[in-house]
């Protein structure tokens, strides 16, 4: 599975022959990781990129914070969000954000005793 996201580096724009090779080769990951591109979901922060699913979930290299990826996959098989960052890089559709990642909706929570 991991030799079909070397294999997008085929493909500079997003279009049906894309979304064909993602649905043939991912299913719905690849179904999913087409819209978070096609959505404008992904960003590049400076060290790593994040998409934004349900939650923000961090991708780095070949590991993703989400659920999937540590449970179901266990790290052998992409979840939606690493095929997506892997299609936003080849397309160049992704927002740069130059700065730190700050998780914002742990912000302002305070423990009550």
């Amino acid at each position: 599975m991991w030799n079909k996201i070397r294999e997008l580096k085929k493909f500079d724009k997003l279009d049906f022959s894309l979304y064909r090779f993602l649905i043939d080769n991912f299913g719905k990951r690849g179904d999913k990781a087409f819209f978070y591109v096609k959505e404008e979901r992904v960003k590049k922060y400076r060290d790593f990129f994040v998409v934004v699913g349900n939650e923000e979930y961090i991708v780095d290299d070949e590991f993703c914070t989400c659920r999937d990826f540590q449970l179901n996959l266990k790290g052998l098989k992409p979840c939606a969000h690493i095929i997506a960052v892997h299609v936003a890089r080849n397309t160049g559709n992704f927002d740069r954000v130059d700065t730190y990642y700050i998780d914002f909706t742990n912000m302002g929570r305070r423990i009550k005793i």
